[in-house]
């Protein structure tokens, strides 16, 4: 109910507490005048409404209202788009003078939100918490780059500046780690030739794995990095790199999983199931285009996902199909709903 409903209202139920009153003076209104309190002597009598912003700009024309002094008083009902009325000064109930004045104060609504987002391109992932800007509409905004540690910008996607309106944008900031000059996401196969310690990100100089890759092992790359040092590392799993200076590149022929000619006939059936993404807090594992093949997308630990196929091999690895996002290891799933299907 907008506030010239609620003021008629207000002012219907005033007409009646007059007319069941036993006394045309009860219950009087503080700051008001009843019509037995004015001169009937049919005075003409104008009431002109402003309509301003709260810095005191009209909004738009003043409404005149005619009468005779002693009438009641009939506010139009005002709409003024991307406003909001807050205040009123001036109201009566009646025209008591042949000349007055009401003034309405509104404010400008809120526009919607602008959200922006600082995201690591390569890592594919955010860095920081979103930001929110927030304005009248109409009003102008200009979104600046946030800093983030460590990091260096690289472009944005999303309207910089503009006006707030009542639809929420978005704003994509991409970076890139300070440290890295150059990367390949194209996959490939290495083979070890020294014994090779992993690290937790490249250029790392100390690593929590206890695990070395020893010489003639062959290990499946995710992505390449070379530093601003000209130094090159490899990922082969989440978190963990080798240094260039200890491989080689290798067709990967050797190190393939051959898997049996009935894999895909005889270990594998549709399924309609749900199931919970167990990985690391916050954190987010790769799906793939299939069962031991390249990198496809990513889900988020904790994430609700719905699967379609399931497959397993001889060596008891299961793998499930998740709708629309590729194959992830069934290590990775938990609370599946039905339990079997």
């Amino acid at each position: 109910m907008s506030f010239f409903d609620r003021l008629k209202s207000m002012l219907q139920g005033l007409n009646t507490a007059d007319a069941t009153s036993d006394h045309p003076h009860a219950n009087p209104i503080q700051g008001t005048e009843t019509p037995t309190d004015l001169a009937v002597n049919q005075t003409d009598a104008l009431l002109i409404v402003h309509h301003l912003d709260t810095a005191g700009n009209e909004l738009q024309a003043p409404d005149m209202i005619a009468g005779t002094v002693g009438d009641e008083i009939h506010l139009p009902a005002v709409t003024i788009a991307g406003y909001h009325l807050v205040h009123i000064d001036g109201l009566t109930r009646w025209f008591t003078t042949p000349q007055a004045r009401i003034t309405l104060t509104y404010e400008r609504q809120a526009g919607q939100p602008i959200w922006v987002y600082a995201y690591d391109i390569d890592q594919r992932q955010l860095i920081g918490r979103p930001t929110m800007y927030r304005g009248p509409l109409g009003q102008a905004y200009k979104v600046v780059a946030p800093t983030v540690a460590g990091f260096k910008l690289l472009r944005s996607v999303g309207d910089l500046t503009g006006e707030y309106t009542t639809t929420a944008k978005t704003v994509l900031f991409f970076y890139r780690n300070q440290s890295w000059q150059k990367t390949d996401l194209s996959t490939g196969y290495v083979q070890i030739s020294h014994v090779t310690p992993v690290y937790p990100y490249p250029g790392a100089t100390t690593t929590n794995y206890l695990t070395k890759l020893q010489p003639g092992s062959t290990y499946k790359t995710y992505m390449r990095v070379q530093l601003v040092d000209n130094t090159t590392w490899y990922a082969i799993g989440d978190d963990q790199w080798i240094a260039e200076a200890n491989l080689q590149l290798t067709t990967g022929i050797v190190g393939q999983l051959h898997l049996p000619a009935g894999y895909r006939v005889q270990n594998h059936r549709q399924v309609r199931q749900t199931g919970d993404v167990s990985f690391v807090p916050g954190k987010q594992v790769h799906t793939y285009i299939e069962p031991y093949g390249r990198y496809l997308t990513t889900v988020t630990h904790g994430e609700t996902v719905n699967l379609i196929e399931r497959l397993a091999d001889d060596n008891g690895v299961v793998w499930y199909r998740v709708q629309d996002r590729g194959y992830l290891p069934g290590r990775y799933l938990t609370n599946l709903n039905p339990p079997y299907c």
